[in-house]
């Protein structure tokens, strides 16, 4: 492709995504989105913010200019290496999106998978409980959640009997709207009985529910 043909490409894939995001905040107008401060900066320094978003708040910092050249030119030289030791044919996947071997992190490991699995397959407590650990880990790891913890010294106990039972909370549970063309028979069987076990809603997804 030539340059030209890159950056129109590059445009009309912004313009898709952030027509996209627009469309389900519920404003009807572009005028409307003008100062209206509907979102949040995550991960980025206030001095990228005071001068790239000036009035967005940004509770949590992150990344400065300095940083975010690092990565551009990072990625530049993967893909225009300064020294050609072999010839490139492709960019090698960085895992952003899916688990790779040595790319970025993820809740969902191979290892944990394989872990879940022994685990419901075989009736395996320590599977689990090895399961288990590898998630909180990797969750402290991947998620804002994750560096939070209950601050159980200066919490005042509810007693009991003020305690909504457990039989009633799990009745408010649901499944996600996931269509039976998306999972296969067996997870939505799964799903629906273990909704109406619990009391719950299955959501199938299929609509009319």
């Amino acid at each position: 492709l030539s340059d030209e043909a890159l950056i129109r490409n590059y445009i009309h894939s912004c313009d898709g995504g952030i027509l996209k995001v627009m469309s389900k905040m519920g404003i009807s107008t572009l005028a409307s989105y003008k100062g209206a401060q509907i979102f949040e900066a995550l991960g980025l320094d206030e001095t990228v913010v005071e001068r790239c978003f000036k009035g967005t708040a940004s509770r949590i910092q992150g990344l400065t200019f300095e940083l975010i050249a690092e990565d551009a030119f990072r990625f530049h030289e993967r893909g225009f290496p300064s020294r050609y030791t072999v010839d490139i044919k492709a960019l090698p996947e960085s895992g952003e999106y899916h688990w790779r071997d040595g790319g970025e992190p993820h809740i969902n490991s191979p290892a944990a998978i394989a872990n879940i699995q022994d685990a419901v397959r075989n009736k395996n407590d320590k599977s689990y409980e090895a399961y288990s650990k590898a998630e909180y880990e990797q969750i402290k790891n991947c998620t804002l959640r994750g560096l939070l913890d209950f601050n159980f010294e200066d919490a005042t106990p509810v007693p009991i009997d003020q305690v909504e039972p457990w039989t009633e909370i799990v009745r408010r549970f649901c499944t996600g709207a996931m269509s039976y063309g998306s999972i296969s028979m067996e997870s939505h069987s799964t799903l629906a009985v273990a909704m109406n076990r619990l009391g719950g809603k299955s959501n199938t997804g299929e609509g009319g529910e």
